[in-house]
């Protein structure tokens, strides 16, 4: 049985390489490239709770009269 692995040469400056050499470790430089490819940043974690739609202006109205109300009431 063969295997064929596909190899690809890109350009990147000097700087991008430097760091990616010090991120590689005992990685291989796909290995840490796949990482921070995969790598969710904490906003798109954040947004991710909330849905890809955005914000509903009117559900945000509805729930600032509602914390008015209820601060009014228990704070």
């Amino acid at each position: 049985m063969y295997i064929f692995l596909m190899s690809q040469i890109i350009s990147i400056s000097d700087d991008v390489y430097t760091t990616l050499k010090k991120m590689k470790g005992k990685n291989s430089y796909s290995e840490v490239i796949r990482i921070l490819l995969h790598t969710k940043t904490n906003k798109e974690k954040i947004l991710g709770c909330f849905g890809k739609g955005g914000v509903d202006s009117e559900k945000v109205k509805e729930l600032d009269n509602l914390w008015k109300k209820w601060s009014e009431k228990y704070a």
